[in-house]
């Protein structure tokens, strides 16, 4: 595998682009309740703790990327309640650029409970989505989504992706995506990705497969693009060329894995923009999602550049 560890992306980035990455996706607020253990059935348990962060995939990984020094838009809507209020708030406290960020009238913005399990910091999310938040014909706008070099989507609202990553092939840039759930008409939007690394539910629900290589040849059949694949505490993987690199999990004292994979594809989408090699992407990536399982949130669990190279040896 050493090839394919040392193997580069060989990308040429356009130049004269306002961004370096353009992100358009989900924002959240997210209650994180810390429990002894989670409840039964029917059964009681106590709130250890309570945290209030913000979330989002897109918007926690757009904020990673700014804050290790890229230039960044995030593009995305809440709604106009409280919750829309502090999450807009809380995304105006990042160093990136957040005037594409709608305040849609009437909806509610997006929000999730998260149960924390304390002795291990695995997470159960319940949260609800205003679909009045969704773009509907005509809102969307090319220009916000056309000045940068790489586009990071989500797949949530798919038809809106589907149409941002069209405008950025068109523009000349590359398209990244973290997705989780298989919807209807997914695959076009995958034909579309030049880089594609799922959650394991996602490569499995796709494949059908239990077994996560199978899942990998079956999404490469979707795509020209670069496939791999979050695997958790079990690490990454990735399939390129016919080749699979398999990057084992980094062992940490796990307190919330909240917004783990959300980091990655930031950190990942940081590696590839500075032209590291296919192993240091996903080596970097890993280790940022492992340190981030440290702190409570998504957004508050980014681990600082430092931490991460640090960590690495680097």
């Amino acid at each position: 595998m050493k090839n394919l560890e040392d193997a580069t992306f060989g990308i040429q980035w356009p130049e004269g682009r306002p961004f370096q990455v353009i992100g358009m996706g989900l924002n959240a607020v997210d209650w994180i309740y810390v429990l002894p253990r989670f409840p039964s059935h029917g059964g009681k348990v106590q709130i250890e703790n309570i945290h209030k962060r913000g979330g989002g995939q897109v918007a926690t990984a757009s904020a990673l990327c700014a804050r290790y020094g890229l230039k960044v838009r995030y593009v995305g809507r809440v709604g106009d309640d409280e919750i829309g209020e502090f999450s807009l708030g809380d995304l105006q406290t990042e160093p990136m650029d957040v005037s594409c960020v709608d305040k849609v009238p009437g909806a509610s913005s997006q929000y999730a409970t998260i149960l924390v399990d304390r002795p291990t910091g695995e997470r159960t999310i319940l949260w609800n989505r205003d679909s009045r938040l969704l773009y509907q014909d005509g809102e969307l706008n090319r220009d916000q989504l056309v000045q940068g070099q790489l586009l990071h989507l989500d797949g949530h609202d798919q038809v809106a992706s589907i149409q941002a990553a069209r405008w950025a092939q068109e523009a000349d840039m590359k398209v990244s995506l973290d997705i989780d759930r298989v919807r209807p008409g997914v695959e076009e939007l995958l034909g579309l990705i030049d880089f594609l690394v799922p959650s394991l539910n996602f490569v499995q629900q796709f494949s059908g497969s239990q077994d996560w290589k199978t899942g990998l040849r079956v999404l490469s059949q979707h795509t020209d693009g670069f496939v791999g694949v979050t695997r958790g505490s079990q690490g990454t993987a990735a399939l390129w060329e016919g080749d699979i690199l398999e990057i084992p999990g980094i062992p940490v004292e796990s307190v919330d894995t909240t917004g783990a994979g959300d980091v990655f594809h930031g950190a990942f989408v940081y590696a590839l923009l500075e032209n590291h090699s296919v192993g240091w992407c996903l080596r970097f990536a890993n280790t940022a999602a492992a340190l981030s399982c440290t702190r409570y949130g998504a957004r508050g669990g980014i681990p600082t550049l430092e931490a991460v190279l640090s960590m690495m040896g680097e």
